[in-house]
């Protein structure tokens, strides 16, 4: 009786830790590749990292970006293998992240960018800058750009006035929120729903809507594992007693270990939320 009351407490421990590898893995998964993308046609050659609006002319096609589409925005080309989840891949078509984080091209045409900047389309196709007043927002920066980041490269352009110059190029990290700056430029706000701006009060940062619902999985995940495993062990101990009041040491030593699972499937759940909402 003692063993098979054993055997029961142990699944319970495994299927405890399993739980929490699970949330853990999921968590990890998304904050690697948390978009959901749409495939499109493109208009032209649209490398991955370009930002793309929806082509006037043609339904179903993308173009590159620039201030002149702004107004029908759409978000950021990416390689599907780089979406959570990824709606029609195909070959020849191309992958727009439509929410998540997902690297950008970007420049400094507009100046530095910093982390919590908002990221508008520039006079370029395909390529962001520091947002200004009224501006055809893509998203809100999570990594920081300017002319002596260490990806920075020199490209040269022509202004409307025919006249070349040269701005720095690289990749930021950029959290996809697709609206218009306020009238203060890079401090106004991209269309947030409620939940987003009740998680950027907290946080200080805009999380996109997939990795908040995410960690609220973790939590409802690590609740359920710890109630089971709680519930389940204190009940076998009351009836172990019950029945044989001389097992209480190795009862105790059973509570001992499902408290020890407790604790470490609580650890794993926060490590998990904090590099979610990080």
């Amino acid at each position: 009786m003692r063993h098979s009351r054993g055997l029961g407490l142990f699944k319970l421990f495994i299927t405890g830790v399993a739980s929490a590898f699970i949330a853990f893995g999921l968590g990890s998964a998304a904050a690697a590749s948390a978009n959901i993308s749409h495939s499109y046609l493109g208009t032209g050659s649209i490398p991955n990292g370009s930002i793309v609006s929806l082509d006037s002319q043609n339904s179903g096609h993308v173009v590159l970006a620039d201030v002149n589409n702004g107004s029908r925005l759409e978000g950021v080309a990416l390689a599907s293998n780089d979406s959570l989840l990824a709606v029609d891949p195909g070959t020849g078509l191309v992958q727009v992240a439509t929410s998540g984080s997902v690297n950008t091209l970007v420049s400094d045409v507009n100046g530095d960018i910093k982390v919590g900047d908002q990221v508008a389309v520039s006079p370029f196709g395909g390529i962001g800058m520091k947002a200004g007043a009224n501006a055809h927002v893509v998203g809100v920066a999570q990594t920081a750009f300017s002319s002596s980041s260490t990806d920075a490269t020199a490209q040269s352009v022509k202004d409307k006035t025919g006249q070349t110059r040269q701005i720095k190029l690289g990749y930021i990290r950029l959290s996809i929120a697709v609206g218009t700056s306020g009238n203060g430029g890079s401090g106004g706000g991209a269309q947030l729903n409620s939940l987003q701006k009740l998680i950027k009060s907290l946080t200080g940062h805009t999380i996109s809507v997939i990795r908040i619902l995410l960690s609220m999985l973790v939590i409802i995940i690590s609740i359920i594992s710890l109630i089971t495993l709680i519930y389940a062990s204190v009940y076998g101990s009351i009836v172990s007693i019950g029945r044989n009041p001389l097992a209480q040491h190795a009862i105790f030593r059973t509570l001992t270990s499902v408290m020890v699972m407790a604790v470490l499937t609580i650890a794993i759940a926060c490590v998990t939320i904090f590099y979610l909402l990080h």
